[in-house]
């Protein structure tokens, strides 16, 4: 019976780890999906807001260089009405660092002002005069690091001037410095150079990650890194769970095992004493208390057993063939 137990216990431990290891590959590929659409969701929302202020600066620009004094200044192409007319509209533009204005040849940089003009600036220009070119951060690290804007300026849809815009880019980091949670880490990364952080650092070569890029520039890219899968906790807590389960079922099985062995204990006993009443006094006592219910029928067929042995009026040793009248089977079925 205690190979029979342990067996038992056996197979109900291993199938509690399989249950155990079934339940929690299912929670982490929930969990994993569920952190997978949550960080796609605020990477989305961060693009989406920051699309949105690009569009808003990019409609101002439009607005500019729709005025007629720009287009007459641009077409009179004089230097000094260029630097006038740049400063006044300076005034009007929020968050704005400076103001150019160029016509066609443009090749010289600008050192003067702070942001300074980069040589990434003029080859922004330059390329405006042909195609739309998207916003760019530009410039070394510090003063000079600004977000640059150009709009061509058309006149019977014939470019004849630029405008570069160079902007305070805070406002960037503004929008992704509160977006990261726990064990979360934000990026806006601009090709290799990054824009803007959020959140505690976290190993972002083991981390997940998901890329949204920013519509309206589409050289900006948000990389949403964060902790796949069940933490340290949740972990901890579930494997918890399994084990305290399968202790609470060994320490019943154990406990059932005992409570057993001490009934059939009893009812063996019992069968032992009518037995030895059989061969020793002839008769049965009216009593002989079983525990178990499988046991009832045990004594009464041992009496009938002997009552069919006493019928033998033979001396020899030979079993009447009536005891197959005597059935042993079905003690110990349900």
């Amino acid at each position: 019976m205690v190979r029979l137990f342990s067996w038992l216990a056996a197979i109900t431990m291993l199938m509690f780890l399989i249950s155990g290891a079934g339940v929690y590959w299912m929670s982490h590929i929930a969990i994993s999906n569920s952190k997978e659409e949550s960080a796609t969701a605020i990477a989305k929302a961060v693009a989406a807001t920051l699309s949105a202020q690009i569009d808003l600066l990019n409609k101002t620009i439009d607005k500019i260089v729709d005025d007629p004094e720009v287009l007459t200044v641009i077409s009179n192409a004089n230097p000094v009405q260029l630097s006038a007319t740049a400063a006044k509209l300076e005034k009007y533009f929020p968050e704005v660092l400076k103001i150019r204005l160029f016509v066609p040849g443009v090749s010289q940089t600008d050192d003067q002002v702070i942001p300074k003009m980069s040589f990434a600036d003029i080859e922004m220009v330059r390329e405006t005069f042909t195609k739309n070119r998207l916003p760019s951060i530009q410039g070394d690290q510090g003063a000079d690091r600004h977000l640059a804007i150009t709009r061509p300026i058309k006149r019977n849809n014939e470019v004849i001037g630029v405008i570069l815009v160079s902007l305070n880019y805070d406002f960037i980091s503004k929008n992704i410095r509160t977006a990261a949670a726990k064990d979360e880490y934000i990026e806006l990364k601009q090709d290799l150079l990054a824009l803007g952080v959020s959140g505690s650092k976290i190993n972002t070569d083991k981390a997940a990650s998901v890329s949204i890029k920013v519509p309206s520039a589409t050289e900006w890219e948000i990389i949403y890194y964060y902790v796949d899968g069940m933490e340290l906790t949740e972990m901890t807590v579930s494997a918890t769970i399994v084990l305290v389960s399968g202790l609470i079922t060994l320490l019943a099985f154990f406990s059932i095992h005992r409570q057993l062995s001490g009934l059939l204990t009893q009812d063996v006993n019992c069968v032992m004493k009518a037995i030895k009443d059989m061969m020793t006094t002839q008769k049965l006592y009216s009593t002989y208390p079983v525990n178990l219910a499988q046991m009832d029928g045990v004594i009464p067929t041992l009496a009938q057993f002997k009552r069919v042995l006493d019928q033998d009026n033979n001396n020899d040793d030979t079993i009447p063939d009536n005891y197959d009248d005597v059935h042993l089977d079905n003690f110990f079925d349900d």
